[in-house]
Protein backbone atom coordinates (compact mmCIF):
# COMPACT_ATOMS: atom_id res chain seq x y z
CA UNK A 1 0.00 0.00 0.00
CA UNK A 2 1.32 3.65 -1.20
CA UNK A 3 1.07 6.89 1.08
CA UNK A 4 1.19 10.19 0.23
CA UNK A 5 0.15 13.79 1.41
CA UNK A 6 -3.00 15.71 0.14
CA UNK A 7 -0.72 18.59 -0.53
CA UNK A 8 0.65 21.39 1.35
CA UNK A 9 -1.88 22.47 3.97
CA UNK A 10 -2.63 25.90 5.04
CA UNK A 11 -0.68 26.83 7.59
CA UNK A 12 -2.70 26.37 11.22
CA UNK A 13 -2.08 29.54 13.64
CA UNK A 14 -1.11 28.38 16.76
CA UNK A 15 -2.98 30.43 19.65
CA UNK A 16 -0.74 30.97 22.41
CA UNK A 17 -2.14 31.92 26.13
CA UNK A 18 -0.61 34.99 27.66
CA UNK A 19 0.16 32.71 29.98
CA UNK A 20 2.73 31.13 28.38
CA UNK A 21 6.51 31.25 28.49
CA UNK A 22 9.22 29.75 31.13
CA UNK A 23 11.10 26.47 30.81
CA UNK A 24 10.49 22.80 32.61
CA UNK A 25 10.00 22.33 36.10
CA UNK A 26 7.86 20.70 38.49
CA UNK A 27 9.80 17.72 40.30
CA UNK A 28 11.92 18.06 43.16
CA UNK A 29 14.12 15.12 42.00
CA UNK A 30 13.31 12.88 45.00
CA UNK A 31 11.89 9.37 45.34
CA UNK A 32 8.58 9.33 46.98
CA UNK A 33 8.57 6.86 50.42
CA UNK A 34 8.18 3.89 48.76
CA UNK A 35 8.90 0.07 47.49
CA UNK A 36 10.12 -0.07 44.17
CA UNK A 37 12.47 -2.21 41.29
CA UNK A 38 15.41 -1.37 39.56
CA UNK A 39 15.75 2.30 38.81
CA UNK A 40 18.85 4.39 37.76
CA UNK A 41 21.46 6.58 39.60
CA UNK A 42 19.50 7.58 42.97
CA UNK A 43 21.60 10.58 43.10
CA UNK A 44 20.35 11.85 39.72
CA UNK A 45 18.32 14.79 40.67
CA UNK A 46 15.37 17.11 38.56
CA UNK A 47 16.41 20.91 38.90
CA UNK A 48 14.24 22.66 41.28
CA UNK A 49 11.34 24.23 39.78
CA UNK A 50 11.39 27.88 39.35
CA UNK A 51 8.37 28.62 38.36
CA UNK A 52 5.84 29.21 41.65
CA UNK A 53 4.63 32.46 41.62
CA UNK A 54 5.77 35.21 43.82
CA UNK A 55 4.50 38.10 44.94
CA UNK A 56 4.97 41.48 43.85
CA UNK A 57 5.91 44.64 46.18
CA UNK A 58 2.84 45.25 46.04
CA UNK A 59 1.53 42.12 46.74
CA UNK A 60 0.03 40.82 43.69
CA UNK A 61 1.02 37.43 42.91
CA UNK A 62 3.02 37.18 39.37
CA UNK A 63 1.90 34.78 36.70
CA UNK A 64 3.41 31.37 36.50
CA UNK A 65 6.02 30.48 34.00
CA UNK A 66 5.12 28.56 31.87
CA UNK A 67 6.70 24.80 31.26
CA UNK A 68 7.78 23.94 27.49
CA UNK A 69 5.51 27.04 26.14
CA UNK A 70 6.07 26.09 22.28
CA UNK A 71 4.98 22.43 22.83
CA UNK A 72 2.15 24.08 25.15
CA UNK A 73 0.78 25.95 22.94
CA UNK A 74 0.89 22.83 20.52
CA UNK A 75 -0.71 20.85 22.94
CA UNK A 76 -3.43 22.83 23.22
CA UNK A 77 -4.33 23.77 20.22
CA UNK A 78 -4.44 19.51 19.22
CA UNK A 79 -6.50 19.21 22.39
CA UNK A 80 -8.90 22.09 20.46
CA UNK A 81 -8.85 19.92 17.14
CA UNK A 82 -9.67 17.32 18.64
CA UNK A 83 -12.49 18.42 20.89
CA UNK A 84 -14.37 19.59 17.06
CA UNK A 85 -14.22 16.51 15.85
CA UNK A 86 -15.90 14.88 19.05
CA UNK A 87 -18.47 17.49 19.87
CA UNK A 88 -18.89 19.84 17.31
CA UNK A 89 -18.43 17.47 13.80
CA UNK A 90 -21.80 15.96 13.18
CA UNK A 91 -23.46 19.07 13.77
CA UNK A 92 -21.34 21.41 11.27
CA UNK A 93 -21.50 18.74 8.76
CA UNK A 94 -25.53 18.14 9.41
CA UNK A 95 -25.70 21.77 8.47
CA UNK A 96 -23.03 21.61 5.60
CA UNK A 97 -25.05 19.15 3.67
CA UNK A 98 -27.97 21.52 4.39
CA UNK A 99 -26.68 24.29 3.18
CA UNK A 100 -25.51 22.63 0.19
CA UNK A 101 -29.06 21.22 -0.91
CA UNK A 102 -30.10 24.85 -0.50
CA UNK A 103 -27.79 25.68 -3.43
CA UNK A 104 -29.20 22.31 -5.08
CA UNK A 105 -32.78 23.93 -4.86
CA UNK A 106 -31.72 27.05 -6.46
CA UNK A 107 -29.98 24.95 -9.34
CA UNK A 108 -33.26 22.77 -9.60
CA UNK A 109 -35.53 26.18 -10.05
CA UNK A 110 -33.36 27.66 -12.55
CA UNK A 111 -33.47 24.44 -14.52
CA UNK A 112 -36.71 24.25 -14.82
CA UNK A 113 -37.02 28.27 -15.76
CA UNK A 114 -38.45 28.53 -19.36
CA UNK A 115 -35.90 31.91 -19.73
CA UNK A 116 -33.33 32.04 -17.86
CA UNK A 117 -31.79 35.79 -16.86
CA UNK A 118 -29.08 37.70 -14.64
CA UNK A 119 -31.81 37.28 -11.68
CA UNK A 120 -31.22 33.57 -11.47
CA UNK A 121 -27.78 33.78 -11.78
CA UNK A 122 -27.74 36.08 -8.94
CA UNK A 123 -29.91 33.95 -7.23
CA UNK A 124 -26.99 31.18 -7.83
CA UNK A 125 -24.56 33.05 -6.84
CA UNK A 126 -25.93 34.08 -3.92
CA UNK A 127 -26.58 30.98 -2.25
CA UNK A 128 -22.89 29.15 -2.94
CA UNK A 129 -22.12 32.78 -1.64
CA UNK A 130 -23.77 31.82 2.08
CA UNK A 131 -22.48 27.97 1.24
CA UNK A 132 -18.78 29.43 0.77
CA UNK A 133 -18.94 31.67 3.79
CA UNK A 134 -19.81 28.41 6.19
CA UNK A 135 -17.54 26.54 4.36
CA UNK A 136 -14.78 29.05 5.23
CA UNK A 137 -15.93 29.78 8.57
CA UNK A 138 -16.85 25.56 9.73
CA UNK A 139 -14.74 23.43 7.71
CA UNK A 140 -11.71 25.01 6.15
CA UNK A 141 -9.47 25.07 9.31
CA UNK A 142 -9.89 21.42 9.81
CA UNK A 143 -9.53 19.81 5.66
CA UNK A 144 -8.13 20.65 2.59
CA UNK A 145 -11.77 22.06 1.09
CA UNK A 146 -12.60 21.90 -2.77
CA UNK A 147 -11.75 25.11 -3.56
CA UNK A 148 -15.20 25.43 -5.46
CA UNK A 149 -16.66 25.04 -2.13
CA UNK A 150 -14.72 28.11 -0.83
CA UNK A 151 -15.43 30.77 -3.43
CA UNK A 152 -18.98 31.74 -3.80
CA UNK A 153 -18.60 32.87 -7.65
CA UNK A 154 -17.47 29.47 -8.34
CA UNK A 155 -16.53 27.75 -12.07
CA UNK A 156 -20.05 26.40 -12.14
CA UNK A 157 -21.57 29.86 -11.08
CA UNK A 158 -19.72 31.51 -13.96
CA UNK A 159 -20.32 28.69 -16.75
CA UNK A 160 -23.98 29.33 -15.99
CA UNK A 161 -23.84 33.08 -16.46
CA UNK A 162 -22.01 32.68 -19.30
CA UNK A 163 -24.30 30.15 -20.63
CA UNK A 164 -27.54 32.89 -19.68
CA UNK A 165 -25.09 36.20 -21.24
CA UNK A 166 -25.02 34.28 -24.49
CA UNK A 167 -28.76 33.06 -24.96
CA UNK A 168 -26.99 29.76 -24.87
CA UNK A 169 -29.70 27.12 -24.00
CA UNK A 170 -27.57 23.60 -24.22
CA UNK A 171 -24.42 25.66 -22.81
CA UNK A 172 -26.53 27.04 -20.19
CA UNK A 173 -28.33 22.86 -19.38
CA UNK A 174 -24.88 21.72 -19.39
CA UNK A 175 -23.39 23.93 -16.86
CA UNK A 176 -26.56 23.28 -14.58
CA UNK A 177 -25.87 19.80 -15.10
CA UNK A 178 -22.77 19.61 -13.72
CA UNK A 179 -23.14 21.97 -11.18
CA UNK A 180 -25.85 19.79 -9.98
CA UNK A 181 -23.77 16.70 -10.26
CA UNK A 182 -20.96 18.42 -7.99
CA UNK A 183 -23.56 19.55 -5.52
CA UNK A 184 -25.16 16.36 -5.18
CA UNK A 185 -21.50 14.42 -4.98
CA UNK A 186 -20.14 16.62 -1.72
CA UNK A 187 -23.05 15.86 0.05
CA UNK A 188 -22.67 12.11 -0.53
CA UNK A 189 -21.62 9.32 1.69
CA UNK A 190 -18.10 8.52 0.00
CA UNK A 191 -16.95 12.01 -1.01
CA UNK A 192 -17.47 13.22 2.65
CA UNK A 193 -15.81 9.45 4.16
CA UNK A 194 -12.46 10.51 1.72
CA UNK A 195 -12.55 14.15 2.06
CA UNK A 196 -14.27 15.27 5.27
CA UNK A 197 -13.48 12.36 6.97
CA UNK A 198 -14.21 11.80 11.21
CA UNK A 199 -12.82 9.07 10.97
CA UNK A 200 -9.45 8.91 9.92
CA UNK A 201 -8.67 12.72 10.03
CA UNK A 202 -6.13 13.24 6.81
CA UNK A 203 -6.03 17.22 7.43
CA UNK A 204 -4.83 19.57 9.95
CA UNK A 205 -4.95 17.90 12.64
CA UNK A 206 -2.16 15.26 11.45
CA UNK A 207 0.26 17.41 10.49
CA UNK A 208 0.02 18.94 14.53
CA UNK A 209 0.57 15.38 15.49
CA UNK A 210 3.40 14.60 12.95
CA UNK A 211 4.99 17.97 12.22
CA UNK A 212 8.03 16.65 10.55
CA UNK A 213 6.35 15.69 7.37
CA UNK A 214 6.54 11.85 7.86
CA UNK A 215 3.78 9.79 6.29
CA UNK A 216 3.79 6.70 7.60
CA UNK A 217 2.41 7.48 11.33
CA UNK A 218 -1.27 6.69 12.38
CA UNK A 219 -2.23 8.33 15.75
CA UNK A 220 -5.60 7.35 17.54
CA UNK A 221 -7.21 9.56 20.01
CA UNK A 222 -9.34 8.53 22.67
CA UNK A 223 -11.38 10.82 24.68
CA UNK A 224 -11.12 10.46 28.49
CA UNK A 225 -15.05 11.44 28.86
CA UNK A 226 -16.75 9.56 26.76
CA UNK A 227 -14.38 7.09 24.88
CA UNK A 228 -14.96 8.95 21.39
CA UNK A 229 -12.29 7.99 19.06
CA UNK A 230 -10.31 9.24 16.22
CA UNK A 231 -7.46 8.18 14.36
CA UNK A 232 -5.43 10.82 12.70
CA UNK A 233 -3.96 9.11 9.16
CA UNK A 234 -1.58 9.95 6.53
CA UNK A 235 -3.22 10.10 3.01
CA UNK A 236 -3.89 7.15 1.03
CA UNK A 237 -3.43 6.78 -2.48
CA UNK A 238 -6.19 4.25 -2.89
CA UNK A 239 -8.66 6.15 -0.29
CA UNK A 240 -12.13 5.03 -0.92
CA UNK A 241 -15.50 5.00 0.58
CA UNK A 242 -14.56 1.55 2.62
CA UNK A 243 -10.67 2.79 3.14
CA UNK A 244 -11.43 3.95 7.32
CA UNK A 245 -12.26 2.30 10.65
CA UNK A 246 -12.20 -1.24 10.11
CA UNK A 247 -8.89 -1.12 8.14
CA UNK A 248 -7.56 0.01 10.85
CA UNK A 249 -8.96 -1.42 13.98
CA UNK A 250 -8.51 -4.75 15.79
CA UNK A 251 -10.30 -5.88 19.01
CA UNK A 252 -8.39 -9.03 20.92
CA UNK A 253 -10.93 -11.73 22.72
CA UNK A 254 -10.57 -9.45 25.55
CA UNK A 255 -12.12 -5.94 24.18
CA UNK A 256 -9.08 -4.44 23.41
CA UNK A 257 -8.60 -2.72 20.59
CA UNK A 258 -5.58 -1.67 18.52
CA UNK A 259 -6.32 1.34 16.36
CA UNK A 260 -3.20 1.80 14.51
CA UNK A 261 -2.79 -1.45 12.41
CA UNK A 262 -2.49 -0.37 8.93
CA UNK A 263 -2.26 -3.24 6.11
CA UNK A 264 -3.76 -4.01 2.35
CA UNK A 265 -6.00 -6.20 3.49
CA UNK A 266 -9.77 -5.89 3.22
CA UNK A 267 -11.88 -4.69 5.93
CA UNK A 268 -13.10 -6.60 8.00
CA UNK A 269 -10.95 -9.78 8.85
CA UNK A 270 -10.58 -11.40 11.70
CA UNK A 271 -7.12 -11.75 14.11
CA UNK A 272 -6.85 -15.64 13.30
CA UNK A 273 -5.63 -14.28 9.79
CA UNK A 274 -2.56 -12.79 11.34
CA UNK A 275 0.75 -14.23 13.02
CA UNK A 276 2.41 -13.56 16.19
CA UNK A 277 3.63 -10.40 14.77
CA UNK A 278 4.33 -7.89 17.39
CA UNK A 279 8.20 -8.26 18.50
CA UNK A 280 8.42 -10.10 22.52
CA UNK A 281 5.01 -11.36 22.08
CA UNK A 282 4.08 -7.78 23.47
CA UNK A 283 1.47 -5.55 22.20
CA UNK A 284 0.06 -1.89 24.03
CA UNK A 285 -4.01 -2.06 23.31
CA UNK A 286 -6.98 0.47 24.49
CA UNK A 287 -9.55 -1.33 26.52
CA UNK A 288 -12.35 -0.30 28.89
CA UNK A 289 -9.82 0.42 31.49
CA UNK A 290 -7.30 2.44 29.67
CA UNK A 291 -4.48 1.47 28.01
CA UNK A 292 -2.87 -1.83 28.55
CA UNK A 293 -0.03 -4.35 28.19
CA UNK A 294 -1.22 -7.68 25.93
CA UNK A 295 1.12 -11.01 25.97
CA UNK A 296 0.79 -14.05 24.98
CA UNK A 297 2.68 -16.95 26.50
CA UNK A 298 2.15 -19.06 24.16
CA UNK A 299 4.63 -17.71 21.31
CA UNK A 300 4.72 -21.20 19.56
CA UNK A 301 1.12 -21.24 18.43
CA UNK A 302 2.08 -17.80 16.95
CA UNK A 303 -1.95 -16.41 17.02
CA UNK A 304 -3.27 -13.09 17.27
CA UNK A 305 -6.35 -14.44 19.24
CA UNK A 306 -3.90 -15.96 22.25
CA UNK A 307 -2.71 -12.34 23.19
CA UNK A 308 -4.37 -11.39 26.80
CA UNK A 309 -3.92 -8.33 28.95
CA UNK A 310 -1.44 -8.89 31.47
CA UNK A 311 -1.53 -5.23 32.73
CA UNK A 312 -4.18 -2.53 32.22
CA UNK A 313 -5.29 1.00 33.79
CA UNK A 314 -1.27 1.73 32.86
CA UNK A 315 -2.03 5.20 33.64
CA UNK A 316 -4.30 5.01 36.17
CA UNK A 317 -2.45 6.75 38.62
CA UNK A 318 -1.47 9.63 37.49
CA UNK A 319 -4.77 10.72 35.78
CA UNK A 320 -6.21 13.49 37.82
CA UNK A 321 -9.94 14.25 39.26
CA UNK A 322 -9.34 18.01 38.53
CA UNK A 323 -8.40 17.93 34.85
CA UNK A 324 -10.52 19.81 31.90
CA UNK A 325 -9.50 17.34 29.33
CA UNK A 326 -7.94 14.60 29.36
CA UNK A 327 -6.84 12.65 25.67
CA UNK A 328 -4.85 8.92 25.51
CA UNK A 329 -2.78 8.99 22.66
CA UNK A 330 -1.80 5.60 20.51
CA UNK A 331 0.89 6.57 18.13
CA UNK A 332 1.69 3.90 15.82
CA UNK A 333 3.07 3.50 11.96
CA UNK A 334 1.59 2.52 8.87
CA UNK A 335 2.79 -0.95 8.36
CA UNK A 336 2.23 -4.83 9.23
CA UNK A 337 3.54 -4.59 12.38
CA UNK A 338 1.68 -4.36 16.03
CA UNK A 339 3.87 -1.19 17.00
CA UNK A 340 1.90 1.68 18.76
CA UNK A 341 3.38 3.56 21.66
CA UNK A 342 0.72 5.46 24.50
CA UNK A 343 0.77 8.84 25.53
CA UNK A 344 -1.79 10.54 28.07
CA UNK A 345 -2.59 14.01 27.75
CA UNK A 346 -4.24 16.19 30.84
CA UNK A 347 -5.30 19.53 30.27
CA UNK A 348 -5.93 22.06 33.19
CA UNK A 349 -7.75 24.97 33.91
CA UNK A 350 -4.54 27.06 35.03
CA UNK A 351 -0.68 26.61 34.85
CA UNK A 352 -0.64 26.28 39.11
CA UNK A 353 -3.19 23.69 38.47
CA UNK A 354 -0.65 21.55 36.08
CA UNK A 355 2.37 22.11 38.22
CA UNK A 356 0.36 20.88 41.53
CA UNK A 357 0.00 17.64 40.01
CA UNK A 358 3.11 16.91 39.20
CA UNK A 359 4.30 17.62 42.39
CA UNK A 360 5.76 13.75 43.80
CA UNK A 361 3.61 12.39 45.83
CA UNK A 362 3.45 8.85 47.96
CA UNK A 363 1.45 7.73 44.84
CA UNK A 364 3.82 8.68 41.86
CA UNK A 365 7.77 9.15 42.61
CA UNK A 366 10.00 10.69 40.53
CA UNK A 367 13.66 10.05 39.91
CA UNK A 368 15.64 12.33 37.36
CA UNK A 369 15.38 13.62 33.90
CA UNK A 370 15.83 12.18 30.37
CA UNK A 371 16.19 14.67 27.64
CA UNK A 372 14.30 14.61 24.19
CA UNK A 373 14.70 16.71 21.75
CA UNK A 374 15.78 19.60 23.49
CA UNK A 375 13.27 18.59 26.39
CA UNK A 376 13.70 16.77 30.33
CA UNK A 377 10.76 14.58 30.86
CA UNK A 378 10.98 13.49 34.37
CA UNK A 379 11.28 10.00 34.84
CA UNK A 380 8.16 8.74 37.34
CA UNK A 381 7.29 5.62 38.33
CA UNK A 382 4.00 3.98 40.52
CA UNK A 383 2.42 0.91 41.00
CA UNK A 384 -0.09 -1.02 38.94
CA UNK A 385 -1.72 -3.81 40.55
CA UNK A 386 1.35 -5.06 42.25
CA UNK A 387 3.39 -4.04 39.64
CA UNK A 388 5.67 -1.38 39.61
CA UNK A 389 5.05 1.93 36.11
CA UNK A 390 7.85 3.14 35.00
CA UNK A 391 6.82 6.34 32.46
CA UNK A 392 7.86 9.59 31.39
CA UNK A 393 6.13 12.74 32.52
CA UNK A 394 6.43 16.60 30.79
CA UNK A 395 4.82 19.59 31.84
CA UNK A 396 3.83 21.48 28.80
CA UNK A 397 1.60 24.79 30.58
CA UNK A 398 -1.83 23.94 31.50
CA UNK A 399 -1.10 20.39 29.96
CA UNK A 400 0.78 17.46 31.71
CA UNK A 401 1.88 14.19 29.68
CA UNK A 402 2.80 11.42 30.74
CA UNK A 403 4.33 8.73 28.24
CA UNK A 404 5.72 5.13 27.65
CA UNK A 405 4.52 3.20 30.81
CA UNK A 406 6.23 -0.04 31.17
CA UNK A 407 6.62 -2.77 33.50
CA UNK A 408 10.46 -2.16 32.00
CA UNK A 409 12.68 -0.05 34.23
CA UNK A 410 14.04 3.11 32.26
CA UNK A 411 17.51 2.21 31.99
CA UNK A 412 17.06 -0.74 30.03
CA UNK A 413 15.25 0.81 27.73
CA UNK A 414 17.95 2.25 25.82
CA UNK A 415 15.75 3.97 22.63
CA UNK A 416 12.84 4.60 25.28
CA UNK A 417 11.83 7.33 23.10
CA UNK A 418 11.99 5.66 19.06
CA UNK A 419 7.72 5.70 18.68
CA UNK A 420 7.65 9.61 19.86
CA UNK A 421 9.91 10.54 16.76
CA UNK A 422 8.33 12.49 14.07
CA UNK A 423 5.38 13.75 16.16
CA UNK A 424 5.05 16.84 18.54
CA UNK A 425 6.05 15.31 21.46
CA UNK A 426 9.58 14.95 19.87
CA UNK A 427 9.80 17.75 17.77
CA UNK A 428 12.73 19.98 17.85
Amino acid sequence: MSFTRRGVLAAVALAQSNLLGGCFGGADGTRAERGSTGGADPTATAPPDPTASEPTATGTPTPTPVANAGMAATTTTLLSEFEWFRSEYDTTLTQFRITVNQVYTVLTEVEAAETRTESDVAALRAATTDLAEFVRANLAGHFEVDPALRTGNNVHVRNVERGVSRGDREFQDTAISRAKSFYQRVISNQYVSNELSRRPVYGPLYDMLVPGGSTDRIVALVSEDDGFVTWAHPDLDDSTADDGVDRHTHEFPSGHRVFTHAHANSPPHPLRDHTNEPELNRLYAYGDDGVGILFDAASYRERLDDFEPTLTGLFGPVKSDGRTTGVTFMIGSVGPGWDAVPAYVEAFDSVDAAQAVTESTDVVGSEGVMSLAGRDWERVFYDVAGTTIYAYRLRAGRAVITALPSDVPWERRPEWAAGLRGTWLAAE
